[in-house]
């Protein structure tokens, strides 16, 4: 009978599916051992009799299986010593296949433990016993390898009891390398200090969380601090909702009800609209002069992030903010307050890679994603998953196929169909448009090139 199991020097005689739709296979060990496994003399061995032990293995077609196993049993002629053949594919203290133990390993940093129970046959309890052990070794060779990568990333999710816990990650391969038990100033800086090669770190990506700042400044002044531009644009969007809000409150009923339904378009670019979607907007913006500013400076302040220079944008930003009153009750008092308390980390974002958070956001959401799928996670078990729950040679693979992908999307000219010369476009944009504060020529949401974008080009 061909030897299902894969295994070399096993002999397969029986291979059935029971009522419960698992594989039940009948194997034997062919080679009889050579030395007594007490005294490790090579006297002869006399064979007394043989028993059936029952192995689980891992899944095969996606079955439970099982091993019925003829194990025999020999004396020793020099020590008089009884012992069980050695079954080498077979894990030393439990009864299931090595090569079970290391799919139980790898599948419990992917699935929830009741799924790879369902999967194997194994009961809950082993398998956890199991993947405990195998994050401690994981832990423990992590801190030995562990180095601070040049681009860092931290934020913060609330995982097991809602606490909030600090997560940091390498922005170059978007995987994080360490996950704390709280947020604290102390946490946070305590590791960071005793992270070996921070002095190597260049740039850190973070939201406005001022300890988190603290913390790098203390332990890496070395490395450059960037806001996540999309908490600033969060900011932006809130008091645009805002304004509107108090629009609302002044307008007849009717309009009040028409409003609510289109809200979402006073949040969107200008360049992400749709033709319906300017028309309306445009609408409402001629109804009212103060919502009207407030749209355009939502607008202006956040084309400063498309901008490509320092210089350019620290000009912009000077020019928004000195337009903004300092009053507590003006929409973008909050706003403002940020700018004037993250100034430099905002203009860093245009001298090291315009870098974001965007990669920690998108972990954040995977983590959690985890958490909620699986029950009566442990914060060491939700550790060892967000830190190793994906199998290692997938990463660069992964990184590839986004960068291929990336690159088969790069604009092409909605009007001539030809590739986007993105530098010539910046530069047209900024000597003749930057000024007013618009963003590049877009038609609903494709970029037009150099040459199209010239008002003579649809004459």
């Amino acid at each position: 009978m061909t030897n299902i199991l894969l295994m070399p020097d096993w002999s397969v005689s029986d291979v059935h599916v029971d009522e419960n739709d698992t594989y039940q296979i009948t194997a034997t060990y062919d080679l009889a051992p050579s030395e007594c496994g007490r005294c490790e003399a090579t006297s002869r061995l006399v064979k007394r009799g043989a028993t059936t032990r029952v192995f689980v293995d891992a899944p095969v077609h996606g079955r439970q299986t099982f091993i019925h196993v003829r194990h025999n049993k020999y004396t020793c002629r020099t020590c008089d010593g009884s012992f069980m053949q050695h079954l080498p594919e077979m894990h030393r203290t439990r009864r299931m296949t090595r090569r079970l133990v290391e799919y139980i390993k790898k599948q419990s940093l992917l699935k929830p433990i009741a799924h790879v129970a369902e999967d194997t046959g194994v009961s809950e309890t082993t398998i956890g016993e199991i993947s405990k052990a195998h994050y401690t070794w994981l832990s423990e060779h992590h801190a030995r390898t562990l180095r601070a990568p040049r681009h860092i990333g931290i934020d913060e999710l609330a995982l097991v009891d809602k606490q909030m816990r600090a997560i940091l990650i390498n922005l170059e391969d978007s995987w994080p390398f360490e996950l704390l038990r709280n947020r604290t100033l102390k946490s946070v800086q305590n590791f960071l200090r005793k992270l070996p090669n921070r002095g190597e770190v260049e740039v850190v990506t973070m939201d406005m969380c001022d300890y988190y700042r603290t913390a790098v400044k203390r332990t890496m002044p070395q490395a450059a601090i960037i806001v996540d531009r999309w908490h600033m644009a969060d900011k932006v969007n809130k008091a645009m909702d805002e304004a509107r809000r108090r629009y609302q409150r002044k307008i007849h009923l009717d309009l009040s009800k028409a409003l609510t339904r289109v809200n979402g378009i006073f949040l969107k670019r200008r360049a992400e609209l749709s033709g319906s979607e300017e028309i309306e907007l445009g609408g409402w913006l001629a109804k009212s002069e103060e919502i009207y500013a407030t749209y355009e400076a939502k607008e202006a302040l956040l084309s400063i992030w498309d901008l490509h220079d320092r210089a350019t944008a620290e000009a912009a930003l000077n020019e928004w903010r000195a337009n903004i009153p300092d009053d507590d009750k003006h929409v973008f008092a909050g706003v403002a307050g940020a700018i004037d308390n993250w100034r430099t980390e905002i203009l860093n974002f245009f001298d090291h890679g315009r870098l974001t958070n965007g990669p920690t956001e998108a972990r954040n959401g995977a983590i959690k994603r985890i958490y909620n799928y699986g029950a009566g996670y442990d914060f060491e078990s939700i550790r060892a998953r967000a830190l190793f729950g994906k199998r290692p040679g997938r990463l660069k693979k992964e990184a590839d196929a986004k960068d291929e992908a990336w690159r088969a999307r790069k604009p092409v000219c909605i009007r001539c169909s030809q590739p986007i010369d993105a530098a010539a476009l910046m530069e047209d944009w900024k000597a003749y448009v930057a000024p007013l504060m618009e963003p590049p020529p877009r038609v609903h949401g494709y970029a037009l090139c150099e040459e199209c974008s010239k008002a003579d080009a649809w004459s």
